[in-house]
């Protein structure tokens, strides 16, 4: 699965470093590349919570799109991705539904 994160801000050379740092670390991220503006980040179609809950920060924190997080959803993670409509992703990811 492809995620794309759009325009992402670094404030140093260090911070850019560590985002692609930790998204590499994750056994289920495949590939992390630049690809003009974007950040390409190729996953596998499923990650296990930890992982998710990884990216899910990541995301936030760097202020990227995180609608595209709701391909993750599956039976195995909905009552805490999903269900928890009190999560600091909840809105970002699935919005007032």
């Amino acid at each position: 699965m492809k995620l794309e994160a759009k325009s992402v801000k670094f404030l140093s050379p260090s911070d850019e470093q560590s985002f692609f740092d930790r998204l590499n670390a994750l056994s289920g991220v495949n590939n992390v590349f630049g690809q003009g503006f974007s950040v390409v980040i190729d996953t596998d179609k499923s990650l296990d919570d930890e992982e998710l809950k990884e990216i899910i920060a990541l995301f936030y924190r760097y202020g990227v799109n995180m609608k595209q997080l709701r391909a993750f959803l599956c039976e195995g993670n909905k009552i805490w991705f999903k269900h928890n409509r009190q999560s600091y992703w909840y809105k970002k990811v699935f919005g007032n539904r």
